[in-house]
Protein backbone atom coordinates (compact mmCIF):
# COMPACT_ATOMS: atom_id res chain seq x y z
CA UNK A 1 0.00 0.00 0.00
CA UNK A 2 3.15 2.26 1.32
CA UNK A 3 5.29 1.03 -0.90
CA UNK A 4 6.13 4.00 -2.79
CA UNK A 5 6.52 5.94 -0.13
CA UNK A 6 8.75 3.39 1.81
CA UNK A 7 10.69 2.16 -1.42
CA UNK A 8 11.42 6.47 -1.88
CA UNK A 9 12.53 6.70 2.18
CA UNK A 10 15.25 3.88 2.06
CA UNK A 11 16.75 4.88 -1.34
CA UNK A 12 17.08 8.80 0.03
CA UNK A 13 18.83 7.01 3.22
CA UNK A 14 20.94 4.86 1.24
CA UNK A 15 22.03 7.56 -1.44
CA UNK A 16 22.39 9.83 1.47
CA UNK A 17 25.00 7.24 3.03
CA UNK A 18 26.92 6.96 -0.21
CA UNK A 19 26.92 10.25 -1.98
CA UNK A 20 30.30 10.79 -0.56
CA UNK A 21 31.75 7.66 -0.85
CA UNK A 22 33.86 6.82 -3.75
CA UNK A 23 32.37 3.45 -4.49
CA UNK A 24 28.74 4.94 -4.93
CA UNK A 25 28.93 4.47 -8.82
CA UNK A 26 29.29 0.57 -8.14
CA UNK A 27 26.73 0.42 -5.38
CA UNK A 28 24.30 2.11 -8.38
CA UNK A 29 25.80 -0.21 -10.64
CA UNK A 30 24.97 -3.26 -7.92
CA UNK A 31 21.43 -2.14 -7.40
CA UNK A 32 20.74 -2.23 -11.28
CA UNK A 33 22.53 -5.70 -11.45
CA UNK A 34 20.20 -7.03 -8.23
CA UNK A 35 16.93 -4.69 -9.82
CA UNK A 36 17.41 -7.32 -13.03
CA UNK A 37 17.80 -10.07 -10.77
CA UNK A 38 14.97 -9.34 -8.77
CA UNK A 39 12.65 -9.17 -11.90
CA UNK A 40 12.54 -13.31 -11.22
CA UNK A 41 9.93 -14.09 -9.08
CA UNK A 42 11.53 -17.17 -7.83
CA UNK A 43 14.13 -14.90 -6.22
CA UNK A 44 11.37 -12.60 -4.69
CA UNK A 45 9.67 -15.81 -3.69
CA UNK A 46 12.67 -16.77 -1.98
CA UNK A 47 13.69 -13.28 -0.13
CA UNK A 48 10.06 -13.21 1.26
CA UNK A 49 10.44 -16.96 2.23
CA UNK A 50 10.50 -15.67 6.35
CA UNK A 51 12.22 -19.89 6.67
CA UNK A 52 15.04 -18.52 5.33
CA UNK A 53 17.99 -16.51 7.42
CA UNK A 54 19.46 -13.15 6.91
CA UNK A 55 22.23 -14.92 5.63
CA UNK A 56 21.02 -17.33 3.17
CA UNK A 57 18.70 -14.13 1.83
CA UNK A 58 21.98 -12.24 1.38
CA UNK A 59 23.75 -14.91 0.02
CA UNK A 60 21.19 -15.01 -2.55
CA UNK A 61 21.56 -11.29 -3.39
CA UNK A 62 25.03 -11.83 -3.29
CA UNK A 63 25.52 -15.07 -5.87
CA UNK A 64 23.08 -12.65 -8.55
CA UNK A 65 26.66 -10.45 -8.60
CA UNK A 66 28.46 -13.38 -9.19
CA UNK A 67 31.40 -12.63 -10.56
CA UNK A 68 31.42 -9.19 -8.66
CA UNK A 69 31.34 -8.71 -4.78
CA UNK A 70 29.11 -6.90 -3.21
CA UNK A 71 29.98 -3.76 -1.41
CA UNK A 72 30.16 -3.58 2.08
CA UNK A 73 27.86 -1.18 2.57
CA UNK A 74 25.30 -2.26 0.14
CA UNK A 75 25.57 -5.65 1.97
CA UNK A 76 24.77 -3.54 5.65
CA UNK A 77 22.09 -1.76 3.96
CA UNK A 78 20.71 -5.07 2.93
CA UNK A 79 20.94 -6.87 6.15
CA UNK A 80 19.33 -3.34 7.69
CA UNK A 81 16.06 -3.78 4.71
CA UNK A 82 15.76 -7.51 5.81
CA UNK A 83 15.73 -6.59 9.64
CA UNK A 84 13.48 -3.95 9.00
CA UNK A 85 11.12 -6.80 7.27
CA UNK A 86 11.04 -4.87 3.89
CA UNK A 87 12.81 -7.14 1.95
CA UNK A 88 9.51 -7.25 -0.73
CA UNK A 89 9.89 -3.89 -0.96
CA UNK A 90 13.56 -4.01 -2.29
CA UNK A 91 13.24 -4.33 -5.70
CA UNK A 92 11.05 -0.42 -5.73
CA UNK A 93 14.05 0.27 -3.39
CA UNK A 94 16.96 -0.30 -5.29
CA UNK A 95 15.22 1.57 -8.17
CA UNK A 96 14.04 4.39 -6.30
CA UNK A 97 17.73 4.56 -5.25
CA UNK A 98 18.90 4.31 -8.90
CA UNK A 99 16.63 7.10 -10.23
CA UNK A 100 17.73 9.26 -7.62
CA UNK A 101 21.18 8.52 -8.22
CA UNK A 102 20.89 9.27 -11.26
CA UNK A 103 19.15 12.39 -11.05
CA UNK A 104 21.58 13.66 -8.68
CA UNK A 105 24.52 13.22 -11.08
CA UNK A 106 22.80 14.48 -14.01
CA UNK A 107 23.12 10.84 -15.61
CA UNK A 108 20.41 9.84 -18.32
CA UNK A 109 19.08 6.08 -18.93
CA UNK A 110 19.12 5.67 -22.73
CA UNK A 111 18.04 2.05 -24.40
CA UNK A 112 18.99 1.38 -28.05
CA UNK A 113 17.42 -1.27 -29.87
CA UNK A 114 19.22 -2.62 -32.92
CA UNK A 115 18.43 -5.71 -35.66
CA UNK A 116 22.00 -6.66 -34.84
CA UNK A 117 24.79 -5.85 -32.79
CA UNK A 118 26.02 -2.63 -33.45
CA UNK A 119 29.72 -1.62 -33.33
CA UNK A 120 31.79 0.71 -30.35
CA UNK A 121 32.00 3.28 -32.72
CA UNK A 122 28.06 3.67 -33.50
CA UNK A 123 27.29 3.01 -29.64
CA UNK A 124 30.03 6.16 -28.95
CA UNK A 125 28.44 8.06 -31.38
CA UNK A 126 24.95 7.47 -29.88
CA UNK A 127 25.85 8.23 -26.63
CA UNK A 128 27.40 11.85 -27.68
CA UNK A 129 24.46 12.53 -29.77
CA UNK A 130 22.39 12.02 -26.48
CA UNK A 131 24.80 13.50 -24.19
CA UNK A 132 24.77 16.84 -26.07
CA UNK A 133 21.18 16.65 -26.39
CA UNK A 134 20.29 15.87 -22.36
CA UNK A 135 22.88 18.13 -21.43
CA UNK A 136 24.43 15.30 -19.14
CA UNK A 137 25.84 11.79 -18.77
CA UNK A 138 24.29 9.19 -20.87
CA UNK A 139 24.15 5.20 -19.67
CA UNK A 140 23.51 3.25 -22.64
CA UNK A 141 21.86 -0.03 -22.38
CA UNK A 142 21.80 -1.79 -25.77
CA UNK A 143 19.03 -4.88 -26.95
CA UNK A 144 19.38 -6.75 -30.38
CA UNK A 145 15.67 -6.94 -31.50
CA UNK A 146 16.00 -9.07 -34.97
CA UNK A 147 12.26 -7.89 -35.61
CA UNK A 148 13.36 -4.13 -35.99
CA UNK A 149 15.15 -6.05 -39.31
CA UNK A 150 17.36 -2.94 -39.56
CA UNK A 151 17.64 0.56 -38.64
CA UNK A 152 17.58 1.78 -34.49
CA UNK A 153 15.20 2.87 -31.91
CA UNK A 154 16.50 4.97 -29.73
CA UNK A 155 15.03 5.71 -26.25
CA UNK A 156 16.09 8.87 -23.87
CA UNK A 157 14.27 9.60 -20.45
CA UNK A 158 11.23 8.43 -22.18
CA UNK A 159 11.64 10.71 -25.20
CA UNK A 160 11.50 7.82 -28.23
CA UNK A 161 13.37 8.07 -31.55
CA UNK A 162 12.18 4.55 -33.93
CA UNK A 163 14.51 4.86 -37.27
CA UNK A 164 13.78 1.33 -38.09
CA UNK A 165 12.87 -0.95 -40.89
CA UNK A 166 9.32 -2.41 -38.99
CA UNK A 167 8.40 1.32 -38.40
CA UNK A 168 8.95 2.35 -41.42
CA UNK A 169 7.12 -0.67 -43.20
CA UNK A 170 4.38 -0.27 -40.84
CA UNK A 171 4.04 3.58 -41.65
CA UNK A 172 3.72 2.77 -45.40
CA UNK A 173 1.28 0.25 -44.75
CA UNK A 174 -1.07 2.89 -42.68
CA UNK A 175 -0.81 5.24 -45.42
CA UNK A 176 -1.67 2.34 -48.22
CA UNK A 177 -4.60 1.73 -46.17
CA UNK A 178 -5.92 5.16 -45.96
CA UNK A 179 -5.80 5.70 -49.67
CA UNK A 180 -7.18 2.67 -50.23
CA UNK A 181 -10.27 3.75 -47.95
CA UNK A 182 -10.82 6.68 -50.15
CA UNK A 183 -10.73 4.96 -53.03
CA UNK A 184 -13.62 2.93 -52.65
Amino acid sequence: MNTGIIASRYAAALYKWTENSPLAGTICSQAGMLVKALSLQKLRDALSDDALSSSQKLSLLEAALHPEAMDPQLKKFLLLVESNGRMDELRFILIAFRNLYYKKKNIHFAKVVTAGPSSAHIRDRICSVAAYAVSGKIELEEIVDPSLLGGVVVEVDGLRMDASVRSALATIGREYEEKNKRII
